[in-house]
């Protein structure tokens, strides 16, 4: 019997057997065709030799090889269920981005991950546990959706200005510190805290900036507003020192601004400055103004 993608069968448990470095269920399915189900990924779900248990195939690849889906004992794909809330984190999507996460346990004790998208407006820190609705259950993982879940289609204004709430200040897998904002549609997104520390940021204040695009797919950033600076407006700067470029033409300025703050600037090897120079902000970039000669 040839079995087809999305439906399910029931499939006798006949033993655990080890291949390589993992070990699997034996399974036996609908003409008595053999299949082998990956046995870490369910450990929770408390299979049992000879008992029977009913599967989704998942994907059949070009390969013919069949992907498993067994029944989770207490939890169904479309069902909202509550969970535990545990905390808060910083991860990694599958495109490379860092998400801000709220960590959940569910009834087996295991970390669940849900994006601050999808979590929507709950106030973390006075809630125990969130309703969420089980968008599928794959290699034993559980995926959500749910009404803050984001629009990645949306459209981002770039020469609007919009304000952000920072509620918290959370270290990344990378190591790096970021803010987590939230803007006025409830939408979460981080921001590189070390970047912005000048701007006087902080936990539970408010900011001003837009969004920046840096992807032909649509991907946006956020650059909070220079409370300092402002693109194309002239400032006067003390020089602190001048060298020669080291990779090519030109020279090196150390400048220090009327805030204490030291800026390089990089101007052509004729430029003769005084002890203090006229630079132009050309535009702000990670939170620093990209100085020129005026």
């Amino acid at each position: 019997m040839e079995l087809t993608e999305g439906k399910r069968y029931d499939f006798l448990v006949e033993k655990t057997l080890s291949v390589g470095d993992n070990s699997f269920y034996l399974l036996k399915g609908p003409g008595n065709v053999k299949y082998l189900l990956r046995k870490d990924l369910y450990e929770h779900y408390d299979i049992r030799i000879n008992s029977i248990i009913n599967c989704r195939v998942d994907k059949i690849n070009c390969r013919g090889e069949v992907f498993l889906e067994p029944a989770n004992p207490l939890y169904r794909e479309g069902w909202e269920y509550d969970f535990r809330i545990t905390g808060r984190d910083i991860r990694i999507n599958e495109e490379g981005e860092l998400l801000p996460v709220l960590l959940l346990a569910d009834k087996f004790n295991r970390e669940q991950v849900v994006s601050m998208n999808i979590a929507g407006s709950l106030d973390v820190d006075s809630n125990d546990y969130i309703t969420l609705r089980i968008h599928r259950i794959n290699k034993g993982n559980i995926l959500f959706t749910g009404p803050g879940d984001e629009d990645k289609g949306e459209r981002r204004e770039e020469n609007t200005v919009y304000e952000f709430l920072i509620y918290d200040r959370m270290t990344g897998m990378d190591g790096k510190d970021y803010f987590l904002v939230k803007d006025q549609k409830n939408s979460h997104h981080t921001v590189p805290a070390e970047q912005y520390s000048y701007y006087g940021l902080d936990k539970g204040g408010t900011f001003r900036g837009r969004f920046i695009k840096y992807h032909s797919t649509g991907k946006y950033k956020i650059e909070p507003l220079n409370p300092y600076y402002q693109p194309g407006e002239k400032y006067t700067f003390q020089l602190l020192s001048e060298a020669d470029k080291p990779d090519g033409p030109g020279k090196v300025l150390i400048v220090k601004d009327k805030y204490g703050l030291k800026h390089e600037v990089f101007v052509p090897e004729n430029y003769r400055p005084g002890k203090r120079v006229m630079l132009k902000v050309e535009k702000i970039r990670k939170g620093r103004p990209l100085l020129v000669p005026v």
